[in-house]
């Protein structure tokens, strides 16, 4: 065998070798999970599941299958990594793509639709759809002024994560909100953080009704601005008496509300007759506008993420009676800080007050629940959009979900797609730093080196 030879099979041998490692590469890596795969190197970690997703699948005991329907090379590649990721962290869920260009039978099969994802669970017999649209939003204003379309968000987790909520319980729970007393609107915020905890919102007009429905476990009153009428508040008495719950955002009125007011001195409570102010934790220059301290010991803000602050406005003092009743326990949730102020027509009191507080009752036939907030802005649609930052929502879906022993809250707020810029918030020293000071080192930097090599 001559030596070209030797070294011809060699080099055949060693790309074989070669080839043979580098599939072997791609079979092992393929068999990774995707977020070893693929790193989240997004602006807002679109791909990073949060501990409320990682809860509820760890707590999965039936099997989900997630439908990817639609053209493969159409299919937003961010949309197919992120739902494996779901994969990934639960054997119960299963992840295919159904080609809807080669196999429009198996799509008419499922009864899905193209573009979409469709979430199924043969246990419960219920399935969720939701469109692509929904998942990566367009801002349609900017389409129809400038031409071309602008991603705004990424709400991958807030859908999926409702939808398999949604799938495995087999029975939708009802929150009805009272209107007939000038109550304010839930927002299109609010309405789509209650639906993705699969929680159905509908009105009730109690003079019209009669009564109470049966099927209510939770009666929710937004800022009403009149009081109560006599056949109201029996109506309402006597669903707590039967274990009901109840939540009311009350907020300062000049109208005059004793029913209201009676209902909460029963559970230990007393909305007081005029405004709070905070002297020390407020908005820019108004100490109307709080930013509440949290006490411990209450599942409504235990869970709540100290660093994001909430906000409300409009507020009316609330005070703990000193002679609760009996059975009644009183847990406050949201305070001022000890710069609170009670402020009325003549006269300004100092002190530590109540923003928010639950009231349960011990009854024979178990426990009935007021949730009372201060203010009738913290679910407010346009403070909450002008403020994404706010854990007011949070706050709110927590108190809800509380009242349900069979609801989680599964809310979770869709992902800015928006560039970040790093911008200096403020000037003084580090204005000076940045525009005159950095700038200038590196001018004078550049000038000497370019002096040095001038005289080499």
């Amino acid at each position: 065998m001559t030596r070209k030879l030797k070294k011809g099979g060699y080099a055949a041998i060693l790309s074989i070798i070669v080839i043979a490692a580098v599939i072997l590469l791609n079979m092992i890596v393929s068999r990774l999970p995707e977020k070893v795969r693929q790193w989240d190197m997004s602006n807002s970690q679109i791909y990073s599941l949060g501990q409320t997703t990682k809860d509820l699948l760890k707590g999965l005991d039936k099997d989900i299958t997630i439908y990817v329907v639609g053209d493969p090379a159409a299919v937003d590649k961010r949309i197919t990594s992120f739902v494996k990721r779901y994969k990934d962290l639960s054997s119960h869920i299963q992840v295919e793509n159904i080609d809807s260009v080669l196999h429009p039978d198996q799509v008419n099969q499922l009864k899905a639709q193209d573009d979409t994802l469709l979430v199924s669970c043969k246990a419960t017999n219920k399935t969720e759809s939701i469109p692509f649209t929904k998942i990566i939003q367009d801002d349609g204003a900017a389409y129809y002024g400038y031409g071309q379309s602008k991603e705004t968000q990424f709400d991958g987790e807030g859908q999926l994560t409702s939808a398999i909520s949604h799938v495995m319980n087999a029975v939708e729970k009802k929150i009805y909100v009272s209107e007939g007393h000038g109550e304010a609107p839930l927002g299109a915020t609010v309405t789509d953080q209650l639906t993705k905890s699969n929680l159905a919102v509908t009105t009730l007009n109690l003079l019209t009704s009669g009564s109470i429905p049966e099927d209510c476990e939770l009666l929710l009153m937004n800022a009403p601005e009149s009081d109560l009428a006599n056949d109201e508040k029996k109506m309402v008495s006597d669903f707590l008496d039967k274990g009901g719950n109840l939540m009311v955002f009350a907020g300062y009125s000049e109208k005059e509300r004793p029913n209201l007011r009676d209902l909460f001195n029963e559970y230990g409570l007393n909305l007081e007759n005029g405004l709070v102010a905070d002297t020390k934790n407020f908005y820019q220059n108004n100490p109307y506008y709080i930013f509440p301290a949290f006490p411990s010991g209450s599942d409504v803000t235990d869970n709540i993420d100290r660093k994001l602050a909430a906000l409300v406005l409009q507020s009316a003092p609330i005070t703990q009676l000193q002679n609760l009743p009996a059975g009644v326990k009183v847990t406050p949730f949201m305070e001022t800080s000890d710069g609170g102020m009670m402020v009325t027509a003549d006269k300004q009191t100092k002190g530590t007050y109540l923003l928010g507080a639950v009231a349960e009752k011990t009854l024979d036939s178990g426990t009935s629940r007021l949730t009372l907030f201060s203010t009738p802005t913290l679910i407010d649609e346009n403070l909450n959009t002008s403020f994404t930052n706010l854990s007011n929502l949070s706050i709110f879906m927590n108190a809800v979900t509380a009242n349900y022993d069979d609801v989680a809250n599964v809310s979770i707020p869709a992902k800015s797609l928006d560039v970040p810029y790093n911008t200096v918030t403020r000037g003084g020293w580090w204005g000076i730093l940045f525009v005159f000071v950095i700038p200038a080192a590196t001018l004078l930097t550049g000038l000497v080196i370019w002096l040095k090599r001038r005289r080499l």
